[in-house]
């Protein structure tokens, strides 16, 4: 069998769709648990880039469309779409060089384990919001991270990258070599045309201190939250993130009916400075159920926070906006959306940040001056329908305040997704190189969007 063939080439392992132990592995690929309907037939475990090139070639000599996989933390499952999935889960070594501030990272290295590394050499980088998502995937489209206005969109500090080209060449792209490849590399997501087996990075010093202040709401109390924040942001210094999370409260609240957590997070040069800063950015917020003042909040309990809510195996329909209109209008949709949720688990972030601005010399090219994200999370598939249909007629109504959406938390399942994820200008470019490096569109980013269950 060419399979056969395929194998003894490789130092990882090939899965077949006839092997006892597909299913499983097929389902492994999608950390929703809500999966593809049309998924792979071959799975190729790379253990490293030799083992893609093995695998891009033989799947080139097939005509087989190809899906690489980090970690398989895309909500819509686009992972396990192409005919082969190339699962990179082996690739997650890091190198740090302190003194050039720089990493080389593997694709499947997760944003936790880039924090501790970088923790224990006194750096940092604007890693994702979510500890378990692979840096492929992240910084490929584009990367929304943490302090990401001061230290810029991650995919800005992408410096080069190591590529499979789809006729099996690994090349190095950076700014004097195949720069257009490194131009994709940062922001096209799923149009990308190849397989990123290493990224180079631009790090920062760490911070002296993370502190969060938390304020607990009611519901209700959107539009002041969104007047003081308005306020607050335009005058704040770029190291301070603010965000709203709309959810049900924590079980045993004694607070009735869903909350807005408002969010004001520092990364300052020390504990006192943060503190100050923190300090005077709540000055008028509105009279809040409970405040937590200027919490200690290295990444690590950042992200345990965050994984608390948005359990493994859930069932999850998701999808994002940028926005320019004012916070108050996005904030109040959000929290009416949330309101009437079908599932208590379901819940939004929506992320103020006026004086973000564009990375250079990358496809990442939409993004507004706020982000909402909504989450359906569920867990029986019965209730699919339901919470789909909420998540979506929800989204829907912020098309007319809509600038476009993240690739990242994109619904790419839904037919006729309407939001665009890049401009007009960066997917005519993208068009042409893939047409350039992908003649015979192996890459699966090329397909329209994929069914899903």
């Amino acid at each position: 069998m060419l399979t056969t063939i395929l194998q003894d080439r490789l130092c990882g392992e090939v899965i077949l769709n006839n092997d006892p132990g597909f299913a499983a592995a097929r389902d492994a690929l999608i950390w929703n648990g809500r999966k593809p309907r049309g998924q792979a037939g071959i799975i190729v475990k790379a253990a490293h880039a030799a083992d893609v090139q093995e695998a891009v070639r033989f799947a080139g000599q097939l005509g087989m469309k190809i899906s690489p996989r980090g970690g398989g933390h895309q909500f819509s499952g686009i992972a396990g779409r192409g005919q082969m999935v190339i699962d990179l889960g082996a690739m997650t070594k890091i190198a740090i060089d302190r003194e050039r501030r720089t990493a080389r990272v593997e694709p499947a290295a997760t944003n936790l384990q880039m924090a501790r590394e970088l923790a224990a050499q006194g750096l940092a980088f604007p890693l994702g919001h979510c500890g378990d998502v692979s840096m492929s995937g992240y910084l490929l489209g584009g990367g929304i991270g943490w302090n990401s206005v001061e230290w810029g969109i991650a995919c800005a500090s992408v410096e080069a990258v190591e590529v499979v080209l789809p006729d099996g060449r690994l090349v190095t792209a950076n700014e004097h070599e195949h720069a257009d490849i490194l131009w994709a590399a940062r922001g096209a997501g799923t149009r990308f045309f190849g397989v990123v087996t290493a990224y180079h990075l631009r790090l920062q010093p760490a911070p002296g201190a993370i502190l969060t202040t938390v304020r607990v709401y009611p519901t209700a109390a959107a539009p002041a939250i969104a007047d003081w924040a308005e306020r607050m942001m335009a005058d704040a210094p770029l190291n301070i993130e603010f965000s709203c999370k709309i959810s049900a409260p924590p079980p045993g609240a004694p607070i009735p009916g869903k909350i807005i957590t408002a969010l004001t997070t520092v990364f300052a040069p020390s504990v006192e400075e943060g503190q100050a800063l923190l300090a005077r950015a709540g000055e008028g917020a509105p009279e809040a159920l409970q405040v937590m003042e200027a919490l200690p909040t290295p990444l690590e309990v950042l992200y345990g926070l965050i994984a608390q809510t948005m359990p493994d195996g859930a069932r999850y329909g998701v999808d994002a906006v940028w926005s320019d209109a004012p916070y108050a209008d996005v904030l109040g949709t959000m929290a009416e959306a949330i309101n009437r949720a079908p599932s208590g688990m379901s819940e939004s972030i929506v992320v103020l940040q006026p004086k973000a601005r564009l990375p250079g010399n990358s496809s990442f090219s939409k993004m507004g001056r706020i982000f909402g994200a909504l989450y359906g999370i569920w867990t029986e598939p019965e209730a699919d329908k339901e919470n789909l249909s909420w998540v979506r007629g929800s989204i829907d109504s912020l098309i007319p305040t809509s600038v476009g959406s993240y690739i990242g938390y994109a619904d790419m399942g839904r037919p006729g997704h309407q939001h665009a994820t890049h401009s007009d200008a960066a997917l005519v470019r993208l068009a042409e190189l893939s047409r350039l490096h992908d003649p015979e569109g192996l890459f699966a980013g090329r397909v329209p969007n994929a069914a899903v269950a």
